[in-house]
């Protein structure tokens, strides 16, 4: 008898500790949440101009087989362009979304800055301007977190610090080419 009371009270003990986790782990996110939304402010409004823009926790209801309706959250982001009348990611274009994501992005790393950042062709869909803003901002972030970008974008190269490429010679063999570049002080 003894055995089952001490089981109960383990079972009593665990439930508590996972609803106060719960309670963590929720109230940390939205702490997160909010720091990254403030700096998303600031870094739409730098790629674009003007508007708004904000992660935000929506809920999309499921029906499970044989089980009952339930809300399965996700983040969504919530955009506001006045002069262009948009607020949906979908009316956008790819370079438009290209900028958003960016700013998802750089609000992120500013609020966690990890020590390194592997972006692949992230900036394709950018025009020329929006290629030099995109380049600034990783040289400004730069000084925190090194990056590792792979580009065909001239405006983005010229921000780097070092090149690297990959050639093909005439004998069909590949070769590494670095280029460490004088940096203007």
């Amino acid at each position: 008898f003894q055995q089952i009371q001490d089981l109960e009270k383990a079972i009593a003990d665990l439930n508590g500790l996972i609803k106060d986790l719960d309670q963590k782990v929720k109230s940390e996110f939205t702490n997160y949440l909010k720091l990254v939304n403030q700096e998303l402010t600031g870094y739409f409004y730098q790629m674009f101009g003007e508007g708004t823009a904000k992660l935000v926790v929506a809920a999309k209801e499921t029906i499970e087989e044989n089980q009952e309706q339930e809300a399965e959250e996700f983040i969504d982001i919530s955009i506001n362009l006045p002069r262009k009348g948009i607020k949906s990611l979908d009316a956008l274009s790819g370079g438009e979304k290209s900028l958003v994501s960016l700013a998802v992005l750089f609000a992120l790393v500013t609020v966690t800055p990890p020590p390194f950042l592997v972006l692949d062709e992230v900036d394709a869909a950018l025009d020329e301007a929006n290629s030099r803003r995109f380049a600034q901002l990783v040289k400004n972030f730069s000084k925190k977190t090194q990056f590792i970008l792979v580009t065909h974008n001239r405006s983005v190269m010229e921000a780097a610090d070092v090149l690297y490429g990959v050639s093909m010679g005439a004998d069909g063999i590949s070769k590494l080419i670095s280029l460490k570049l004088e940096q203007e002080q």
